[in-house]
């Protein structure tokens, strides 16, 4: 085996050159700054928005239109249920859709990656309408399965949903994310 040390004790790798010598090379910097800036700014952006959504009217009607047609889907699988504004209610157990059981912020966190990300504007337009529908069908099957939970079984309702919900429907927002860039993004690596 030789060794790739020379007599001076140089390696006579570049430390840049991503070889045993140091980190990959990143472009000198500069190349990774540009993406990085927009992706943080991104985030940031969507960040705000939800924060600043959070209690507006407009986030009222997405939690009154979620306990809707959560009531419709229930209802369609037997359940006898109403829905007054944002509350959920059948004969022996009720829920209040708040901000948070809505799909703004998986949506926020899934449109702010979608624009961060360099592909063209077709491919983030089909990416948003994608996520829209997908992560607000999955909230809306999230919300049925919380109150049958709650209706069933309410010791463990703080469990799936604080636990085993809230982690899935983030995942699921990055997941989607990553199937995105890998399928649809129509960026192609040479």
């Amino acid at each position: 085996m030789e060794s790739i040390r020379s007599q001076s004790g140089e390696s006579g790798l570049d430390p840049g050159s991503g070889g045993i010598g140091g980190p990959p090379r990143w472009g000198g910097g500069r190349a990774i700054v540009g993406p990085v800036a927009i992706l943080a700014a991104s985030l940031l952006v969507a960040l705000a928005i939800y924060f600043g959504f959070l209690g507006s009217s407009w986030v009222d009607w997405v939690a009154r239109w979620t306990a809707s047609w959560t009531s419709v889907g229930l209802n369609v699988f037997g359940f006898s249920t109403t829905a007054n504004g944002t509350i959920l209610a059948s004969e022996g157990f009720a829920v209040s859709i708040v901000a948070e059981c809505t799909a703004v912020g998986p949506l926020v966190l899934f449109m702010g990656a979608v624009a961060a990300y360099p592909s063209p504007m077709k491919s983030k337009g089909f990416g948003l309408l994608l996520g829209a529908v997908v992560l607000t069908a999955v909230n809306l099957f999230r919300i049925m399965s919380l109150f049958w939970i709650g209706s069933n079984y309410p010791e463990y309702l703080d469990i799936a949903h604080l636990l085993v919900w809230q982690s899935v429907i983030i995942l699921l927002a990055i997941l989607l994310w990553l199937f995105w860039v890998d399928r649809l993004a129509g960026v192609r690596n040479a």
